[in-house]
């Protein structure tokens, strides 16, 4: 149950908390008061997609957090598997909408995306609103409330998981059906930008090598004199003066001091160690200085390469590895166009295997609705009665159709409203007051068994009146004997059935046009409710009767 919810720059709430409790629940208030900012609340709490003019004019952000009080098995249910519920069944929920559009979400106190809330929010609380109604006049929407009474099953699963794959087999089909002036003039230029690749045969780190080299062969010289010099100092100079040389001098007096017993042998180690580096620096600078005359690419023939590699970039990708990659999605491509005629009969083959699978899946899936279409008609009729529509029946009418997400139904819902009336479809025989009391025996006939725990009816008397009105107020507290239930209503006949009454008023402050919600004492529920009979005009009268209704 959603026990606490906390509202902050919403519209015209500039702050507002309101404590729910179990059972029957009721909002009212003046047309314009601020019912709907409340129910705007509950949608981007639960994940809904709020527009910014949601925000309080003058404010940065909205915000809205509620705290539920969880039954034992929803810890076991899908959505909530990742979420921390504390050990008294409770759940922090909260949503901050920025002026920028951005958003924190928060549910367990870990943060969460819009959609995760989305999903979360669906087995914390199911809104009925105005658009619900108009969703029963829409036909292709009825097949989703049928489901909804069959709930969670197998057949159905595997169900979507062969059609989604017989789509993609089909989108695969249409790839391989190209006609053939199409495949040969794709088949050439891929041949040609194949070989144009593959005849450049680059390398990975290539372009950098090549640039470090045209660095090295443009100051050729300079590497060459220094290279020489650095020799003729170690190693090879005509003089006779050189490193090596008086190196090996230093050496051999240090042998002869050494042979003499002074203790000169860790020195005599170290001079001959230097010796042996001598040759390998040797070896290494001469290394250099050949590749400069004879081991590498000439600078003309570097900026070739480079200007090639160049070229390739600008047609097949930004780097080696992306021309690498080119190239292999172009032989890929090149090899599913040459054999796409031994593939197109395979596809064609799995169509056929996945088409037939799917049309038993959907005769299985027909069975299960008829099933269950037989179940609610009779609920759905015993529903209407008691909502003051003696004599209504109800039917779901079954069409083929062609295999769809969501089968091969075609589901619409009839109904004749008055006995011996032909059935029709809702779309043409309903008023708004029908159409209310359709919706709320759905709701209670499909949402019985659900794990939603609260469930809240905006303005569900709508078109209703009189004695209608009494019997809608006596199924909502029904209903609030199992679940929670929120109410925003006109009617008296429904808000003196309440086991709490909360009153939505607007008012003025700092110039300022402010919505509050209160809930009210036994005292200030007689006054609303006389408020709602007689108008402004509140007289002994209506106070009593009031009194009366609540009694």
């Amino acid at each position: 149950m959603l026990f606490n919810l906390s509202v902050e720059n919403v519209a015209l709430i500039e702050k507002a908390e309101i404590n729910f409790n179990k059972g029957f629940n009721v909002l009212t208030g003046e047309t314009g008061a601020g019912k709907s900012i409340l129910i705007g609340s509950l949608n981007m709490l639960l994940g809904e997609r709020m527009g910014r003019d949601i925000i309080r004019n003058g404010e940065d952000y909205s915000y809205v957090e509620g705290v539920f009080y969880l039954p034992e098995y929803a810890k076991d249910l899908k959505e909530l598997e990742d979420v921390e519920i504390e050990e008294d069944g409770s759940l922090i929920v909260s949503r901050k909408l920025f002026s920028d559009g951005k958003n924190i979400c928060k549910v367990g106190g870990r943060n969460v995306s819009v959609s995760a809330l989305k999903e979360i929010g669906r087995v914390l609380i199911n809104i009925h609103g105005q658009h619900d109604n108009q969703a029963l006049l829409d036909s292709s929407s009825h097949i989703k409330f049928l489901d909804a009474a069959v709930g969670e099953n197998d057949v159905y699963k595997k169900y979507q998981d062969t059609f989604s794959s017989l789509r993609e087999e089909e989108k695969k089909l249409s790839e391989l059906s190209l006609d053939e002036n199409e495949k040969a003039r794709r088949v050439d230029i891929l041949t040609f930008e194949i070989e144009e690749i593959e005849n450049a045969n680059i390398t990975v780190g290539e372009e950098e090598e090549l640039k470090n080299a045209r660095n090295v062969l443009k100051n050729k010289e300079i590497i060459e004199k220094s290279c020489y010099g650095a020799l003729d100092a170690l190693y090879e100079n005509n003089e006779g003066v050189c490193a090596y040389n008086l190196l090996s001098q230093a050496r051999d007096c240090v042998e002869d001091a050494l042979s003499s017993g002074c203790d000169l042998e860790n020195a005599l180690n170290q001079l001959s160690d230097i010796l042996y580096g001598l040759e390998d620096i040797k070896q290494e600078i001469r290394k250099n200085v050949y590749i400069l005359d004879f081991g590498g690419l000439s600078l003309d023939e570097t900026e070739e390469r480079l200007d090639l590699i160049f070229k390739l970039k600008r047609k097949y990708g930004d780097s080696e590895e992306k021309i690498l990659e080119y190239l292999k999605n172009a032989k890929d491509e090149l090899d599913s166009i040459t054999t796409s005629e031994e593939r197109r009969l395979e596809t064609e083959a799995n169509i056929k295997k996945l088409t037939d699978d799917a049309i038993k899946l959907a005769e299985e899936i027909r069975e299960i609705r008829t099933l269950t279409a037989e179940e609610i008609e009779k609920k759905i009729e015993n529903e209407l009665s008691e909502l003051n529509m003696e004599g209504a029946k109800f039917s779901v009418s079954f069409e083929e159709s062609e295999l769809s997400p969501n089968g091969a139904d075609k589901i619409e819902f009839l109904l004749s409203a008055n006995k011996g009336e032909p059935l029709k479809p809702l779309s043409k025989i309903v008023s708004g007051g029908e159409l209310s009391r359709i919706m709320l025996a759905l709701k209670n006939v499909l949402f019985a068994g659900d794990v939603v725990d609260t469930l809240i009816f905006d303005e569900i008397d709508s078109g209703i009146s009189g004695r209608a009105a009494g019997k809608v107020g006596a199924k909502l507290s029904e209903i609030a004997e199992k679940k929670q239930v929120l109410c925003v209503t006109h009617l008296p006949q429904i808000a003196s059935l309440s086991q709490s009454h909360f009153k939505i008023s607007k008012s003025e402050k700092d110039s300022k046009t402010l919505t509050t919600v209160k809930m009210l004492s036994r005292d200030e529920r007689v006054s609303e409710i006389a408020l709602m009979i007689g108008g402004d005009n509140v007289t002994e009268t209506t106070l009593a009767q009031a009194e009366e209704m609540i009694k």
